[in-house]
């Protein structure tokens, strides 16, 4: 949601479950934030986020906390967007299962694909979603197994003269994607909510078929390193390279695309899209007095038809600052406010919970 004014308050910022006789125990908390909000597109619109930590085994002590993060929200315009998301931990770190079901019924901007010059317009659609990861641990640190992704688009309204109602690339009357493959996790961080040294490594392959339910026939890979270099004092620069590399038809909706809150902050998610991308982002991080901390963050990426076809003219970059405010203090987690500027003089103002990255 671009240029939105969003006003919001905690609510209930430690409603925990206490534990009087063995203080060891993990304690499992809920924080609310209700939202409200306003922007020309939406008009007004409200709803509420949250999340709920816990351990399946609350006296484990070498687990990760399980997180499940929900939210919800309705406009003027009778938009909703609904979420639920999770990161699970069985005991002693063994498994890890992580993933999302959502139902959107919501409105996109789209600007073209690759070089092809920007212009906005506006596409309606309604969509449930499914992501799935799971995980078994091959050693300390190294994790395998399968993931699946979901999204059933029903584009409902295009606009009248636009790229996308003269059907230029697959998807533009929506369809299913379905796609099964396997993924491999390298994940040393000393604190899921907010890591101040080691590593995550994802590397991941999909293949959507019209065997497993999809409209159309691609392989996508996605690659993910992250680097965190401890400061002290809970100061921390945050360092993370990506790809993401596609063969076959892919769907519009479904390409490699610069923006959103966690990667090339500072442009609407699409803003640029192609079949490649790759790109890197790195963010300081500190805290300042009380539950308030202060960030930097700057990142380059580039998308393209073919990886030959990558060139250093078309680099695009971010930079920007936020601030954090610290819901959980046992936890680490933390309220994250971004503001994000381009090298294309688009910016973006983000509000969430959780580190980007």
């Amino acid at each position: 949601m671009k240029r939105l004014l969003l006003l919001f308050f905690l609510l209930s910022p430690f409603f925990g479950v206490t534990q009087k006789k063995d203080t060891l125990a993990f304690k499992p908390n809920i924080v609310g934030v209700p939202i409200l909000f306003y922007g020309p597109e939406t008009r007004l619109g409200f709803g509420a986020a949250g999340f709920f930590t816990f351990k399946l085994n609350k006296f484990d002590t070498v687990s990760r906390p399980s997180q499940i993060n929900l939210g919800g929200a309705y406009t003027l315009e009778k938009q909703v967007l609904s979420y639920a998301s999770f990161d699970l931990w069985t005991s002693s770190n063994n498994y890890n299962i992580t993933g999302e079901i959502g139902y959107y019924r919501y409105f996109y901007d789209f600007w073209g694909v690759g070089t092809e010059p920007k212009k906005i317009e506006r596409y309606s659609l309604i969509y449930p979603r499914l992501r799935l990861e799971a995980v078994r641990k091959i050693f300390t640190g190294l994790y395998a197994g399968v993931k699946y992704t979901f999204d059933d688009f029903d584009i409902t309204e295009r606009e009248e003269g636009g790229r996308l109602i003269q059907n230029l690339y697959p998807g533009t009357k929506g369809g299913t994607i379905s796609g099964l493959g396997g993924i491999v996790k390298y994940d040393t961080r000393n604190n899921n909510f907010y890591p101040t040294n080691g590593y995550k490594l994802l590397a991941s392959f999909e293949r959507f078929d019209k065997i497993i339910g999809s409209d159309f026939n691609y392989n996508l890979t996605w690659i993910n390193l992250i680097r965190y270099f401890d400061l002290k004092k809970d100061k921390v620069i945050a360092a993370n390279i990506y790809g993401r590399f596609s063969q076959g038809s892919i769907p519009f909706f479904h390409m490699s695309q610069i923006g959103g809150n966690k990667r090339m902050r500072g442009y609407y998610e699409g803003y640029h899209r192609d079949k490649q991308m790759i790109g890197w982002q790195v963010e300081y991080r500190m805290p300042v007095i009380w539950r308030l901390g202060f960030v930097a963050f700057a990142g380059n990426a580039i998308v393209s038809e073919t990886i030959s076809k990558f060139a250093i003219q078309n680099t695009k970059t971010t930079i920007g600052t936020g601030i954090r405010f610290k819901l959980d203090k046992e936890r680490n987690v933390n309220l994250r406010i971004d503001y994000g500027y381009s090298s294309d003089n688009t910016s973006g103002f983000y509000l969430t919970i959780g580190e980007a990255f």
